[in-house]
C-alpha cells in the first residue's frame, strides 16, 4: 500500500515539466508542502515559516508566481489522467462546472470587482469584492451506488468581467466595453473551459470518450447549448415554464408554405409534471444525500428550444420532488422538483440523473477550498501572481484528493483518526481535514520531511493524538 506522502510527491514530479527550470520545479514541490502542512491563513510568508524557511531570501518564492514563465492549467493534467484512469476504459467522462468567488479587501488587485454574493438572502441581493473564478471538476464514482461521489478538480481559471470605462471615457470606449462583457461574460468563458478541457482529454488519451459537464441554470443558455460540440455533450438545470416544442409532424412538413422547422407548442415542463395521462413516470434508484432514493421522473424528447437552440434537438428531463421528514414524528415535506435540459439523446437517463445529483460535490470543493485549504488568502498583488497563486492551491487540493484516493481508497480506513466521540455516525469517506491531518503525520513520522519536501516540517499541533 502506498502512502499518501509518496501518492502526492508522484503526482507532483508528474507535473514536473510543468515548470522551465528543474530548480523552479524544486522550490515549487517545497511551497506545496508548505501550503499543505501549515496552519491558520494559507499565505506565502505563512507557507514558508512551515518548512521554515522564513530566514532565507523570500524574493524567489514569489518571483515563482510574478515572474516565472508557466501555464498554471498544466498542473491538473497529471490528475486528469490519473481521473480518467481511475474511470475505467469506457463510459463517460462526467464533469462538473461552476463559478466561484474569492473574497478581498481591495479594488486595486488585479482581477477584483463587485459581484453578488450567494450567501445572501433571496429577498435581498448584497454585493462583495472579489475574484471570480470557474472551476470544473470530474465526477468520480469509486463505490457505485454504495457511496457517495468524489469531486477532484482539474480545472480553475479566472473570469474577472471588463473594466467598465469611467465618466469621462470616449463613446468608442464605451461601445468596446459593451462588446467585451457579451465575449468575456460567464458563459462564454466557461465554453472555453469545456473546449480546453476536451483538447486535454485528446492528449492524454481519451479521445475516444465522450466529455458530459453538469452545470447550473446560469450556463442553461443559447451560448453554451446552441452549437454542437465535438464529443461533448451538456446536462443544465432550466426553468419550469421554458417554451419548448415538439419536431414537426409528417403532415407538416408536406403541407403549402414554408417548410416548418417546428412542430406544436408543448406544455409547459412545471405543467407536464402534473399531468400523468400523457407523460408517465418512471423509477430510477439514484445515491443522494448519503443514501440511495426510489426516484421518479418523465423523459420527454426530442424537443426544440426556438429560442434558445434553434432547430437543435433537446431532451427534457423531469425530476419529481423527493420526500423527507426533519424528524421521525414530523409530517412528510417536499422538496422541489427539478427540470433538465441535455443534448445527450443517446445515453441512459439514470445515468443522467446521476450526474446531475453528483453535480453538488463541487460545492463540497468549494467550501474545503476556501475554508480548510485557504484558497484566496494569499496576499499578493503582481497581475500574474494574483490568479496563479489560488490555481497554484486548488492544484495541490486536487492532487491531495487522488492520493487519497490511490493510497487507501474511497473509503475512510484505520488509517485515519477516529472520529470524535460526539460524531454519531461513521462517515463513509475521508475529508480534507483527515486527509491533510494524515500527510502531516506521514511527514512527521519520516524525520520531520527530511527527503519529502526538503525542509522541516511544522511540529504537531497540542492536543492532536496520533494515528494508531
Amino acid at each position: 500500500m502506498t502512502s499518501l506522502v509518496d501518492a502526492l510527491n508522484g503526482l507532483l514530479w508528474a507535473a514536473k515539466d510543468v515548470f522551465p527550470q528543474h530548480r523552479t520545479f524544486l522550490r515549487a514541490r517545497l511551497l506545496a508542502f508548505g501550503f499543505i502542512i501549515t496552519w491558520g491563513r494559507h499565505t506565502i510568508s505563512r507557507a514558508l515559516c512551515a518548512i521554515h524557511r522564513q530566514f532565507e531570501d523570500w524574493s524567489a518564492s514569489y518571483r515563482l508566481f510574478s515572474r516565472s514563465p508557466w501555464n498554471p492549467n498544466n498542473l491538473f493534467r497529471p490528475v486528469l489522467s490519473k481521473c480518467v484512469e481511475l474511470l475505467g476504459k469506457t463510459g463517460l467522462v462526467c464533469l462538473a462546472l461552476d463559478d466561484t468567488a474569492l473574497k478581498k479587501s481591495s479594488k486595486k488587485i488585479p482581477g477584483v470587482s463587485y459581484a453578488r454574493d450567494p450567501m445572501s438572502p433571496k429577498f435581498h441581493w448584497n454585493l462583495i469584492l472579489g475574484q471570480r473564478f470557474i472551476q470544473a471538476t470530474v465526477l468520480l464514482r469509486p463505490q457505485g451506488l454504495d457511496g457517495p461521489a468524489r469531486s477532484i478538480p482539474v480545472r480553475f481559471t479566472p473570469a474577472p468581467p471588463p473594466a467598465k470605462p469611467g465618466k469621462k471615457a470616449s463613446e468608442a470606449d464605451v461601445q468596446n466595453y459593451r462588446r467585451a462583457q457579451k465575449a468575456q461574460n460567464l458563459s462564454c468563458k466557461g465554453l472555453a473551459v469545456m473546449q480546453n478541457l476536451r483538447a486535454d482529454l485528446d492528449e492524454i488519451g481519451a479521445a475516444d470518450r465522450t466529455a458530459l459537464f453538469v452545470v447550473d441554470g446560469s450556463y442553461c443558455n443559447r451560448t453554451i447549448l446552441r452549437q454542437p460540440l465535438d464529443r461533448i455533450h451538456i446536462v443544465a438545470r432550466t426553468r419550469g415554464d421554458i417554451t419548448l416544442y415538439a419536431l414537426p409532424t409528417r403532415e407538416q412538413l408536406v403541407g403549402r408554405g414554408r417548410r416548418r422547422k417546428y412542430g406544436n407548442e408543448l406544455p409547459k415542463p412545471k405543467e407536464m409534471l402534473r399531468n400523468d395521462d400523457q407523460y408517465q413516470w418512471k423509477a430510477a434508484k439514484i445515491f443522494g444525500a448519503g443514501r440511495v432514493h426510489d426516484l421518479r421522473f418523465k423523459e420527454i424528447g426530442p424537443v426544440l428550444w426556438k429560442s434558445g437552440t434553434l432547430a437543435r434537438p433537446l431532451r427534457l428531463i423531469i425530476i419529481a420532488p423527493l420526500g423527507y421528514r426533519p424528524t421521525k414524528k414530523s409530517k412528510k415535506l417536499y422538496r422541489d422538483p427539478a427540470y433538465l435540459l441535455t443534448t445527450d439523446l443517446t445515453t441512459p437517463v439514470e445515468t443522467l440523473i446521476q450526474a446531475y445529483f453528483d453535480r453538488w460535490e463541487i460545492e463540497v470543493n468549494h467550501r474545503e477550498e476556501k475554508s480548510m485549504f485557504g484558497v484566496g488568502h494569499a496576499q499578493v498583488r503582481s497581475e500574474c501572481a494574483s490568479p496563479r497563486v489560488p490555481q497554484f492551491q486548488v492544484a495541490i487540493y486536487a492532487m491531495l484528493l487522488v492520493a487519497s484516493l490511490m493510497s487507501y481508497g474511497p473509503i475512510r480506513t484505520e488509517n485515519y483518526h477516529k472520529l470524535p466521540k460526539w460524531r454519531r455516525h461513521e462517515e463513509r469517506r475521508p475529508s480534507i481535514e483527515d486527509i491533510l491531518t494524515l500527510v502531516r503525520e506521514e511527514l512527521i513520522d519520516r524525520g520531520a520531511s527530511q527527503g519529502v519536501a526538503g525542509g522541516r516540517c511544522a511540529s504537531r499541533p497540542p492536543g492532536r493524538p496520533k494515528a494508531a
